[in-house]
């Protein structure tokens, strides 16, 4: 009996030992997969913590992304501001100019005005002065007929014709040229240019009497017309017209450069 249960206890003991030693090397795997979840669990926290670091580095990247693109939409819209105070500043200029080229034309307009308002009295006051000077001469004549009555029953004289010779020496006449307007005609010292089509030239003094010769060169003439001649100090010449124009037509004579001679009555 003793030697039996002596048998069976040791069986009960190994079962025991084998019992503990399952228990341990469960307790082994499971120290073990604890230290391996320990891991993992600290590799995934650096991952974490690198993951978070990069989403920082990511996000101090797009801050400064806005950042230079807010600087560059500032530096876009100054450059827009100031292209367009330029313009405006431009534009400022440009009605400044086109204002004083309206009044500069205006100004030569009534300075033109002027110059043909003064030209056309001073016409006019030689015109009456020519005529009082006519009806003088005429009055002179007229006198020597009123005789007594004895001559006037002697017959008429006949009308004696008046010769008069040319002087062989003549005098010179300071001239003063008539420019309606310098963009058409302009005078360098005795040189009259011609910078339009065509242009009327009238001269002063206006001859009341006596026999004038007048003289010029033509200096690289082009082929069209050109004509000499005298007018009435009545005629008033506009800009960049021909002597035959309006009323002048019939207030002139005109040698033509063919030889011909025109008369209009």
């Amino acid at each position: 009996m003793q030697l039996v249960g002596m048998i069976e206890k040791s069986k009960e003991q190994k079962g025991s030992e084998q019992e503990i030693e399952q228990m341990n090397n469960k307790m082994n795997e499971l120290e073990i997969k604890v230290r391996s979840l320990e891991v993992e669990k600290e590799q995934e926290k650096n991952r974490a913590d690198l993951s978070e670091q990069e989403n920082q580095k990511a996000i101090s990247e797009i801050d400064k992304l806005k950042q230079k693109v807010n600087l560059t939409e500032q530096e876009k819209q100054k450059e827009i501001q100031e292209k367009q105070n330029t313009k405006s500043e431009l534009e400022k200029q440009k009605r400044r100019a086109d204002s004083e080229h309206a009044e500069n034309d205006k100004l030569k307009q009534e300075k033109q005005k002027d110059l043909q308002e003064k030209q056309k009295s001073q016409f006019e006051v030689t015109r009456l002065t020519t005529e009082n000077q006519n009806l003088q001469t005429e009055i002179s004549k007229l006198r020597p007929q009123i005789t007594s009555p004895k001559e006037q029953s002697k017959p008429e004289p006949k009308v004696q014709q008046i010769q008069q010779s040319v002087p062989s020496s003549l005098s010179t006449i300071t001239y003063q040229s008539i420019i309606p307007d310098p963009n058409h005609v302009k005078q360098q010292e005795n040189k009259i240019i011609l910078k339009s089509h065509v242009a009327t030239i009238a001269f002063n003094p206006v001859i009341t009497s006596g026999i004038v010769r007048f003289g010029g060169f033509l200096e690289k003439h082009p082929s069209i017309n050109f004509m000499i001649g005298i007018a009435d100090s009545s005629a008033v010449f506009g800009s960049n017209k021909g002597p035959w124009e309006g009323e002048n037509e019939k207030k002139t004579v005109r040698y033509y450069k063919e030889y011909d001679l025109y008369i209009q009555i």
